[in-house]
């Protein structure tokens, strides 16, 4: 089963998008906004204790479509 969850935010470079999903991880440009970066580290654990796994599609300035694909059963 797929899943996928898109937004219209600022987008990921290409460069970044291996590190979006580590534990505490956040952009520079976020710096100054309410948050810890773990949100993704969980989305990605979960999904992958429940034998899926997630991918990003992303390019600087046009968003982003989260990925989830998970076993069916």
């Amino acid at each position: 089963m797929k899943i996928d969850i898109t937004d219209s935010g600022k987008g990921i470079s290409e460069s970044r998008q291996g590190m979006i999903f580590k534990r505490f991880y956040r952009e520079e440009e976020v710096r100054d906004v309410e948050g810890i970066g773990i949100g993704l580290y969980f989305v990605r654990e979960i999904v992958t204790m429940q034998g899926g796994y997630i991918k990003v599609a992303s390019s600087a300035g046009s968003g982003s479509t989260f990925s989830v694909f998970l076993p069916r059963g």
